[in-house]
C-alpha cells in the first residue's frame, strides 16, 4: 500500500472566493502505521460565524495571532507533496487550496466518499461521523480538522479490508477492469483487490421467500367489520405496538375500501394527515386479494411512498395478520438493469475516473441484487446519466430470442404474476394506458394513493418532446460525413457484414438519406432556437417555454420554420421507408437466427426516429386539438426541447384505467376544495356516480398549530415586497433558532431573498440554505435535519412530500399564495378549455397547493408549530376566503408583521 495523506480544512463558510480557512489538518500513513501529522489553526483576519464556532469547539480568542492562511495551506501543499492526498467529500478542501494557487492540477485526490458509495451503497449515510459510528472506529472530535483526517485516514483503511474481502471471482473482474487506468482510485483497487484475504469466509446468500399467492393457513374474513376489529383498540396491532393510538378515521376508511371492493364501484378518499390511511387500504385490499383471489395494485406518485409500504407498511402486516399474502414492488423498464446492455457497456473504454467509479459500483452491485433495481445503487449526480447506458431498454429488447432467466425486468413482472398485491407508480401505471397494456399483470382493484399527482402524472406520462442535439446525434450514429467526403456510422459498419449477404445494399441506399435528414434536422433546430429566444426575452423563470398556438403559427415568421419543418418530415419520412426496407431484408436473409447487436441498435434507433419525426410534424405542421404543443428550454445552457402533452387526460384515464377495474379507491391528504371533490373529480375524469369521504386529521389542531397573517404586508406584485418579506424571514428565524422553511413560488425571487439574508449580520448563527443555491432537494433536507439552526428557501418540491418531524421543523413561511403562472404552456390550454379559469383551476389548484405546504409543519400528535402566510390577499381579496377553508381548525394570529415573530417564539415555548 502507497503511503496517503489524509486531509481536512475547517472554514467560515463555503465559498473559497469569500470564506477563509479557520484550521488545518492532515495524516500520512501507510496500510500499518502513521508517518506524520500536521495540524494549525489558522486565523482567518476576520469574525468567525458562531455556528462554525459552535460546530468545531474552536474559540474566536484561539485563532488571533496564529497563521495567517497562506501560510497554513503551504504548510499543507508542502506536507501532501509525493504523497497521494484522500479527502471525504474532498472537493470543498481542493476548491480552497486551488482558490490559494496551491493545488498541483495532475494531482488528483482519491475521494473516500466516492470509494464508500462504491463499497457500502446500503449504508444509512455516507457522512463522516455517521460511517465512523457504523464501521465502529474512533471520531473523538467530529469537525476539527486533525481529528476529521484521521476519521478519513481510518475509513480508508476500513474500505480497503472491505475490498479485500470481495468474493475472488468478483475481484477478478475488477482488477480486469481497472487494470489500464492510473486514476487514484484505479490504483487504491488494483492494490487493494490483489493484495491477499488475511480472512476468506465461504460466501453464503439467504434469501427470503414469501408465502404464494394463496398459500394461506387462515383465510381472511369476508365480514368488513371484522376487519376493522384488526386495527381497533383490541386488535392485534394495539398489543404489537407500544403507545399504539386508535384512530377512528383510520378504521373509517378501511371499512370504506372493504365495502368498495365488495360490491365495486368508485370511492374518492380525504384522509387528513396522521389518519394512517396505507394500513386503511392495505388491509382490507390484502384481504380481497387472498380470500377472492382478485388482485389489487396500488399506485403512488413516489418513490419514497413505495418504499415506506414496501419496507415498513407491508413487512409490518406480514408480522401480525392472521393471513398469509404476497407483495411485490414493480417499477418500469428503465429502472432495472439491462445484462447485456451492461456487458456491452462494460467492455468500453472509461472516459474519466467517475465513470470507471461507476462501473466499478455496478459491478458490486450485480454481485449481490436479486432485483436488478435501480434503487439499491443509489446514483448520485452523473452517475443517473451514466445509468441510462445500462438501463433495460424495450428498443433494445430482443424479444423472442432473450433466454428470460439474466432478465430482471422479466423475473420482476413475473413476481407480479404470482402476488396478491402489487405496488407501482404512477408512471408504470400511465406506461401501461400508453402501451396498450402488457406492461402490468391483470387486476381487479386499483388504489391510488397520492391521487392529487395522477393528473399531473398522466400528463407528464403522455408528454411527447425530441431535442435537437439528440435527434442529431441520433441521425449522425446512422451515417455522418467528415470534411474529406468519408462517412461512416452504424450503416457503414452494417455494409461491411458479409454474413448479411445481398441484404447490405439496402444500408448503402439509406446511407444518403440518414445524411440529408440530419442536415434538415440541424436547420431546422437552428432556425427554432433562433426563434424561441426572441421571444424569451430575458425572462427570469428557471424553465422558459414559448407554446405553439394558431397565433403563433399564423405570424409571418413562423413561414421560416414552417418550411424547414417540411423539409425535415420530408427527409425523416424518406429515411424511415429506407430503414424498414433494410431492416426487412436483414430478418429475411437470417431467417429465424437472432440478428446482431448492430441490428437491435438500428431498429432502435429508427424507432426513435419515427418517434421524433411525428412528434415535429403533429407540432409544427398537423396540430391536434386535443393536444398542446411548445418550445421548452430549462436554461439558458440547455438543448432547445419541442414538447406536446394532452390538454384533457380525465378521458383517456376513465376509459383505459378505471373503467376495466371492479373497483378503483383514490385517496390523499389534499383533494377536497370547499368541502368538495368537483375540481379533482373534473380534472380525472370521474362522474357523479361516486362516493365520497372526507376524513379530518386526528390532530388537534387548535392547541398544535398557529397560523399567522400578517394585515400590513405590501401587495405580492408591490417593489417593497421582497424587503418586507426578507425582514420577516430573518426575524422569525432569529427569534426561534432556525427551524424554519419558507415555500417561494419564484426561483428569482428565492435567489433575490437568500442574497439579501445572507448580508444579515443577526442571522450568523443561522444556516441559510437555497434550493438551487446550497444544494438540490435530498441534500439539502440532510443538511436541515442535521444542521443545529437551519432555515431552508425552497420552491415547488418543497411544497410536499417532506416529512421531519418534532422541534427540528417548527415554522413554515408561505412567502406568496401558491397560484399556477398563468403563461404555462399545458395551464394556459386548459384554461382555453373551460368557462372560468381562475375559478374552475386557479383557485382550486393554488388552494390545494396551500392545504399541502402546511402539511409540512404538524407530522405527529406531539408536534407543535406555526404557519405564516405573508400575501395579504388571504385577507383582503374575495377569494381569500377559498385558501383559509382549506386549512386546519388552527389557532390564529391576525396583525402588524412586525409581531409575527414574537407571537411565533410564544407560541413555540408554550406561552
Amino acid at each position: 500500500m502507497p503511503e496517503y495523506a489524509a486531509l481536512d480544512l475547517e472554514t467560515t463558510g463555503l465559498d473559497p472566493a469569500r470564506d477563509r480557512v479557520i484550521e488545518v489538518g492532515a495524516v500520512a500513513f501507510t496500510s500499518d502505521q502513521v508517518t506524520s501529522t500536521l495540524e494549525q489553526l489558522v486565523d482567518p483576519g476576520r469574525p468567525v460565524p458562531d455556528t462554525v464556532l459552535r460546530l468545531t469547539g474552536i474559540k474566536e480568542e484561539e485563532l488571533r495571532g496564529a497563521s495567517s492562511p497562506e501560510a497554513a495551506l503551504r504548510r499543507l501543499a508542502e506536507f501532501l507533496r509525493g504523497r497521494q492526498p484522500v479527502g471525504h467529500g474532498a472537493r470543498l478542501d481542493v476548491e480552497f487550496l486551488d482558490a490559494a494557487g496551491l493545488w498541483d492540477e495532475s494531482q488528483e485526490i482519491l475521494d473516500t466518499l466516492d470509494l464508500a458509495r462504491i463499497l457500502l451503497p446500503g449504508a444509512g449515510s455516507h457522512s463522516l461521523p455517521l460511517l465512523a459510528t457504523e464501521m465502529g472506529f474512533h471520531q473523538p472530535r467530529p469537525h476539527r480538522a486533525l481529528d476529521d483526517a484521521d476519521a478519513t485516514r481510518q475509513l480508508l483503511l476500513r474500505l480497503r479490508e472491505e475490498a479485500v474481502g470481495l468474493d475472488e471471482s468478483l475481484k477478478e473482474s475488477m482488477v480486469a477492469l481497472v487494470a489500464p487506468y492510473e486514476w487514484p482510485v484505479a490504483r487504491f483497487f488494483a492494490e487493494a483487490l490483489t493484495a491477499p484475504n488475511p480472512n476468506p469466509e465461504p460466501e453464503t446468500a439467504v434469501r427470503l421467500e414469501s408465502a404464494g399467492r394463496g398459500a394461506s393457513a387462515v383465510a381472511p374474513p369476508e365480514d368488513p367489520f371484522v376487519l376493522m376489529g384488526l386495527l381497533g383498540p383490541e386488535g392485534p396491532l394495539a398489543h404489537l405496538l407500544p403507545g399504539y393510538e386508535h384512530r377512528e378515521p383510520q378504521v373509517q376508511m378501511l371499512l370504506a375500501v372493504a365495502q368498495i371492493q365488495s360490491r365495486g364501484g368508485t370511492l374518492v378518499v380525504e384522509a387528513g394527515t396522521g389518519t394512517g390511511k396505507s394500513l386503511a387500504y392495505l388491509v382490507p385490499s390484502l384481504a380481497r386479494a387472498v380470500r377472492h383471489r382478485e388482485r389489487v395494485v396500488i399506485s403512488t406518485n413516489t418513490h419514497t411512498l413505495q418504499e415506506q409500504l414496501m419496507s415498513k407498511d407491508l413487512p409490518s402486516l406480514r408480522e401480525w395478520l392472521p393471513w398469509n399474502f404476497k407483495a411485490c414492488l414493480l417499477k418500469g423498464r428503465s429502472n432495472y438493469v439491462s445484462l447485456r446492455r451492461w456487458r456491452r457497456y462494460l467492455g468500453e473504454p472509461c472516459k474519466d475516473s467517475e465513470e470507471l467509479m461507476f462501473k466499478l459500483k455496478v459491478l458490486i452491485w450485480l454481485h449481490t441484487t436479486e432485483s436488478g433495481d435501480r434503487s439499491e445503487l443509489r446514483l448520485h449526480g452523473r452517475e443517473e446519466v451514466l445509468w441510462n447506458r445500462i438501463a433495460s431498454d424495450p428498443l433494445d429488447c430482443v424479444g423472442i430470442h432473450c433466454t428470460k432467466e439474466d432478465c430482471y425486468v422479466h423475473r420482476a413482472r413475473a413476481e407480479a404474476e404470482t402476488a396478491d398485491l402489487v405496488v407501482i407508480n404512477h408512471a408504470l401505471l400511465l406506461a401501461d394506458v400508453e402501451a396498450g397494456g402488457g406492461l402490468l399483470p391483470e387486476f381487479d382493484h386499483l388504489v391510488i394513493d397520492e391521487a392529487h399527482h395522477l393528473e399531473e402524472a398522466a400528463t407528464r406520462g403522455l408528454r411527447q418532446e425530441v431535442d435537437g442535439p439528440g435527434l442529431i446525434a441520433l441521425l449522425e450514429r446512422l451515417a455522418r460525413r467528415d470534411d474529406n467526403g468519408r462517412t461512416d456510422g452504424l450503416l457503414d459498419e452494417l455494409q461491411r457484414q458479409p454474413h448479411l449477404g445481398a441484404s447490405v445494399d439496402a444500408f448503402t441506399e439509406a446511407q444518403p438519406n440518414a445524411i440529408a435528414a440530419a442536415s434538415h434536422a440541424r436547420e431546422l433546430f437552428r432556425i427554432a432556437d433562433a426563434w424561441v429566444a426572441t421571444r424569451l426575452g430575458e425572462a427570469e423563470r428557471r424553465e422558459e417555454s414559448v407554446r405553439l398556438t394558431t397565433a403563433t403559427r399564423g405570424g409571418a415568421e413562423w413561414e421560416h420554420i414552417r418550411m424547414p419543418a417540411e423539409s425535415s418530415v420530408t427527409a425523416m419520412t424518406a429515411l424511415d421507408v429506407s430503414l424498414r426496407r433494410a431492416v426487412a431484408g436483414v430478418r429475411d436473409w437470417l431467417g429465424g437466427d437472432e440478428p446482431d447487436q448492430r441490428i437491435r441498435e438500428l431498429e432502435m434507433i429508427r424507432g426513435r426516429l419515427e418517434g421524433a419525426m411525428r412528434l415535429i410534424d403533429d407540432a409544427l405542421l398537423r396540430p391536434d386539438a386535443n393536444r398542446v404543443y411548445w418550445f421548452s428550454q430549462v436554461s439558458r445552457a440547455e438543448n432547445l426541447l419541442l414538447r406536446a402533452a394532452p390538454i384533457n387526460v380525465g378521458s383517456l384515464l376513465r376509459e383505459r384505467v378505471y373503467s376495466e377495474r371492479r373497483s378503483t379507491v383514490f385517496t390523499s391528504a389534499t383533494l377536497a376544495v370547499g368541502g368538495t371533490f368537483d375540481y379533482f373529480s373534473s380534472r380525472v375524469g370521474l362522474g357523479p356516480e361516486i362516493e365520497e369521504l372526507i376524513l379530518p386529521s386526528p390532530f388537534d389542531f387548535y392547541h398544535q398549530a398557529l397560523v399567522c397573517l400578517p394585515t400590513d404586508m405590501p401587495l405580492p406584485e408591490d417593489e417593497a415586497f421582497d424587503a418586507a418579506v426578507e425582514r420577516l424571514i430573518a426575524a422569525v428565524a432569529r427569534r426561534v433558532g432556525g427551524r424554519t422553511l419558507a415555500l417561494f413560488t419564484s426561483h428569482r425571487q428565492l435567489r433575490d431573498v437568500h442574497a439579501a439574508l445572507r448580508q444579515r449580520v443577526d442571522l450568523d448563527e443561522v444556516l441559510i440554505l437555497g434550493q438551487g443555491i446550497d444544494g438540490q432537494r435530498r441534500q439539502l433536507l440532510k443538511t436541515f435535519e442535521e444542521a443545529e439552526r437551519p432555515l431552508l428557501l425552497g420552491t415547488s418540491s418543497f411544497w410536499e412530500g417532506i416529512d421531519i418531524p418534532g422541534e427540528r421543523l417548527s415554522c413554515v413561511i408561505v412567502v406568496r399564495l401558491p397560484f399556477p403562472v398563468p403563461t404555462e404552456p399545458i395551464y394556459a390550454a386548459r384554461a382555453e378549455h373551460v368557462r372560468d379559469p381562475f375559478s374552475q383551476l386557479a383557485l382550486p389548484q393554488a388552494a390545494l397547493r396551500l392545504k399541502q405546504g402546511f402539511g409540512r409543519l404538524i407530522r405527529r400528535s406531539t408536534d407543535r408549530g406555526a404557519v405564516a402566510i405573508l400575501d395579504n390577499r388571504i385577507l383582503g381579496r374575495d377569494y381569500g376566503k377559498a385558501f383559509l377553508d382549506v386549512l386546519p381548525p388552527a389557532s390564529r394570529y391576525v396583525g402588524p408583521a412586525v409581531d409575527i415573530a414574537d407571537k411565533v417564539g410564544a407560541w413555540l415555548e408554550g406561552v
